[in-house]
């Protein structure tokens, strides 16, 4: 996943644009999880989206940028 990737959410339908790198998070037990920044056509600001919206399929890549 990489900005200009565009993205659908699959319970509403929502369209997306991937605005960043996949960046990760930690805790103080170790990794936690990895996440890109997302423009929604609903939302004003970008969100953070975890990549497990992509691996639970709550989330489709619908295209990929070049």
């Amino acid at each position: 996943m990489k900005p200009g990737d565009l993205i659908k959410d699959m319970a509403d339908g929502d369209f997306g644009v991937v605005t960043s790198e996949v960046c990760s998070y930690n805790t103080i037990e170790g990794p936690a999880g990895k996440y890109v920044w997302v423009q929604w056509n609903t939302f004003t600001k970008s969100q953070r989206m975890s990549l497990d919206a992509i691996e639970q399929g709550w989330v489709k890549v619908i295209s990929k940028s070049e």
